[in-house]
């Protein structure tokens, strides 16, 4: 029953199995202060083969938000992994430099033989009292 429990802790944390097969995301760290990067890793996609990524602008949850959606492609390996950054808050110095993009809440696509997987890992941005 300890296991079971470990499991579904585990899966509400980060939104997905962790003895997931295929298309399988983490993130790192699941929760930090405004500002940080989250580091969004994919494990066991399609191969040597492309990965959408979309992603809006990062908005404090006070704040009238834009409504403008970005939008690119990072390349898995040749295990079908792959790695993408992504600060919670304004962009910083040297990040497109380290290839650090600004924003929030992304989703990761790839093309199957029968459709389209869609991931959108959880993390949590922690905001400072006023």
């Amino acid at each position: 029953m300890t296991g079971l429990v470990a499991l579904l802790a585990a899966a509400t944390l980060t939104g997905q199995s962790p003895d997931c097969e295929r298309f399988c995301m983490s993130v790192t760290p699941r929760e930090a202060p405004e500002g940080s990067v989250f580091t969004f890793r994919g494990r066991h996609w399609r191969p040597i083969r492309r990965v959408g990524i979309e992603f809006g602008a990062y908005c404090r949850p006070d704040e009238a938000c834009p409504a403008i959606l970005y939008s690119g492609f990072v390349r898995t390996g040749d295990r079908g992994g792959f790695t993408f950054r992504l600060r919670a808050g304004q962009e910083q110095s040297g990040d497109r430099r380290r290839q650090i993009l600004s924003g929030g809440h992304p989703a990761f696509r790839q093309r199957t033989a029968h459709g389209r997987v869609r991931r959108s890992p959880r993390y949590r941005v922690l905001i400072p009292p006023s």
